[in-house]
């Protein structure tokens, strides 16, 4: 663990960074992805969507390895292995000529390069750096990401329409290489101790194998909701470009609306990174139930009366589920289930995840295919949001 704040805030900040450019663009930028490559490729939206679909699901199911392997060896060599592995990816990605290429080359490359490089590891790193500030310096990390993502998805959006969707894809890759450098130079933080302060207050029981939270209700209760809010996440951001140009919006202006909702993303997290950090682990189970049903809600208002008025309150909404929700969960199960297994708990989390987050972008694409409308989707990610939010009533989580 880095000793001086300085070193700690900018471990987290460079945590940050690097994800905004390679999740970034596989979570949001995709979007601007989604209709070139439908075009290109002469297949559907439904077809793009089961490629990342499938990249959901391998992703997911590879999080518990990559959790473990960071819990045991530390986080510099995943990362940097990842991020050669998400660059030949997207050089891969760039050369596919059909739907079964796009299959194979998105789930079993690119996005098995994102989850090492991306996303457990580094949220282990951040937690075991920030000790008792765990929520706010993942806040930071978040809204850090969340900035760089604002950024390149107009960017990402404007490159396709003047390269085209491969040549963009090869230049991403080409830029995530070059970024490899830093978490070989700076990620040499080592697995530590528990801290967590449940852990020191229940003598270790909070840090038990994480095999056994699997057999524990209250790992399921959050894995429940936590998969609603990013199965509802996944679709709608996958979709959420095509459904604004469905509408009469320009691309480039659609990604710029796109950007700002993700962009709204970082007061959300750092209000999230605070309660996180100030309220009780009792009191977090209902923050978090209440905030995915007043979401779904909001969600629920383009069905009931599409509008561009309603369209803004799906992209604030998305705004707030693709921000707090993370925030309050992680911290949530490092309080219950202990930090020095934190990697392994969260993989877990990540595949069990996976049947939504792979199934909702998917479904999403072939129930617009079908009835020629986002309206429908709208209403069931609504509907799923509710029932999320609703059953993290049942945790009771230690006060």
């Amino acid at each position: 663990m880095t000793r001086s704040n300085r070193a700690r805030w900018g471990l987290v900040s460079t945590s940050g960074v690097l994800t905004g450019f390679g999740h970034g663009f596989a979570a949001f930028a995709v979007s601007a992805l989604l209709k070139p490559m439908a075009l290109d490729l002469d297949t559907g939206r439904g077809a793009i969507s089961t490629a990342i679909g499938l990249g959901r699901f391998v992703a997911g199911m590879a999080s518990p390895s990559i959790g473990r392997i960071t819990d045991a060896y530390g986080t510099r060599l995943i990362v940097i292995a990842g991020m050669v592995v998400s660059a030949i990816g997207l050089f891969l990605l760039a050369a596919v000529r059909s739907e079964i290429e796009l299959y194979i080359v998105w789930s079993l490359v690119f996005s098995v390069g994102i989850a090492a490089g991306f996303t457990v590891a580094l949220d282990k790193l951040v937690v075991a750096t920030a000790a008792d500030k765990g929520g706010m310096a993942l806040a930071v990390r978040f809204s850090i990401s969340a900035v760089v993502a604002t950024l390149i998805v107009p960017l990402v959006t404007t490159m396709i329409e003047h390269l085209g969707w491969r040549q963009t894809c090869v230049i991403w890759g080409g830029i995530i290489l070059l970024l490899i450098p830093i978490p070989y130079l700076f990620f040499g933080i080592k697995p530590g101790t528990d801290v967590s302060p449940s852990a020191v207050k229940d003598g270790g029981e909070a840090a038990a194998p994480a095999r056994s939270v699997l057999r524990q209700p209250a790992f399921w209760i959050i894995a429940g909701g936590l998969t609603a809010q990013a199965s509802v996440t996944t679709g709608l951001s996958v979709h959420l470009v095509p459904l604004m140009t469905d509408f009469g919006l320009d691309p480039v202006f659609a990604a710029t609306l796109f950007g700002g909702m993700v962009l709204l993303t970082v007061p959300v997290r750092l209000l999230a990174g605070y309660i996180a950090d100030h309220v009780l682990p009792a009191t977090l189970p209902i923050v978090l139930g209440a905030l995915l049903v007043l979401e779904g809600l909001a969600i629920g208002s383009f069905a009931l009366a599409p509008s561009f008025g309603t369209m803004l309150v799906v992209i604030g909404a998305l705004g707030v589920a693709a921000g707090a929700p993370m925030v309050l969960v992680l911290i949530l199960c490092a309080e219950l289930f202990g930090r020095s297994g934190f990697a392994t708990v969260q993989g877990n989390l990540m595949m069990v995840q996976v049947p939504g987050t792979m199934l909702a972008p998917i479904v999403a694409g072939y129930v617009h295919d079908f009835t020629g409308s986002y309206v429908p989707v709208v209403a069931g990610f609504c509907v799923l949001l509710v029932m999320g939010g609703a059953g993290l009533g049942l945790l009771k989580a230690r006060g």
